[in-house]
């Protein structure tokens, strides 16, 4: 689970399943990606469903997008996870970064590689954030 600004976590599926951890880091909320049904204990959980790739409609990912920036903008300390931390998540975190800081786009993926060189976006949810980054703007 890694910290990408204040209050606002990366990580993988085993994190969101980790209690302790998720204690630790004073997560309040976790917003997950997977189509599975992780056990977060007494942790909230949100559930937005989406995958890796070109698959998602631009709607799954807005929803994703939306629902962080809430949870941050009242207070809540946030882990977006998906299977590895790697691609979903990264993406919606930075999409959620135009939002809640002065960052463009290309800082926030800057700023999530460099905290979390594992990072790999797939091309189509780059694109969604994106666009989310622009309708932001609008």
């Amino acid at each position: 689970m890694t910290e990408i600004v204040d209050g606002l976590f990366i990580g993988t599926v085993s994190d969101a399943e980790d209690e302790s951890l998720l204690r630790e880091g004073g997560v309040d909320v976790v917003v997950s990606l997977t189509h599975g049904d992780p056990d977060t204990g007494t942790v909230n959980r949100v559930d937005i469903p989406m995958l890796d790739g070109p698959q998602n409609e631009y709607s799954a990912f807005a929803d994703a997008v939306e629902t962080v920036v809430e949870r941050r903008e009242a207070g809540q300390r946030v882990l977006i996870h998906c299977s590895a931390g790697a691609s979903r998540s990264p993406a919606v975190a930075a999409a959620a970064m135009t939002r809640l800081t002065e960052r463009g786009l290309d800082e926030a993926f800057e700023q999530v590689l460099a905290r979390r060189p594992a990072a790999d976006p797939h091309d189509a949810l780059v694109r969604r954030a994106a666009t989310f980054a622009a309708r932001g703007r609008e």
